[in-house]
């Protein structure tokens, strides 16, 4: 009766842990959602602001780890722009996590052995 139980608190622990990872992965359905004012600047053909007149990064497709980072930056006022500050300071950990995924784009799936 004690190996059920031990197992079975194993099993339970391990989804937890698993339903926290995806969660700190961000959410791409949601992230699709959240990011939709990204694209008033960063969707824009050419990828330049008509005033004031200034090259706007492209970040779909851009890497996972470094949307969170940047937006993390932004809202900790270590990188400056007023806009991208001002979206920064509004998101929560689990809205950069969800609009860095979306913008990554899909997660490649593993090889088959």
């Amino acid at each position: 009766m004690r190996k059920v139980f031990s197992a079975a608190i194993l099993f339970l622990a391990s989804g937890v842990m698993s339903i926290g990872a995806n969660a700190a992965d961000g959410n791409p359905d949601e992230g699709r959602i959240k990011a939709y004012t990204c694209a008033g600047c960063h969707g824009i053909p050419g990828y330049r602001n008509a005033y004031p007149n200034y090259r706007v990064p492209k970040i779909y497709r851009q890497h996972y780890e470094y949307l969170v980072a940047s937006l993390n930056a932004y809202r900790a006022g270590e990188r400056l722009h007023p806009s991208m500050q001002a979206q920064g300071e509004s998101m929560s950990d689990q809205d950069i996590a969800d609009i860095a995924r979306f913008l990554a784009g899909p997660v490649a799936a593993p090889a088959a052995p």
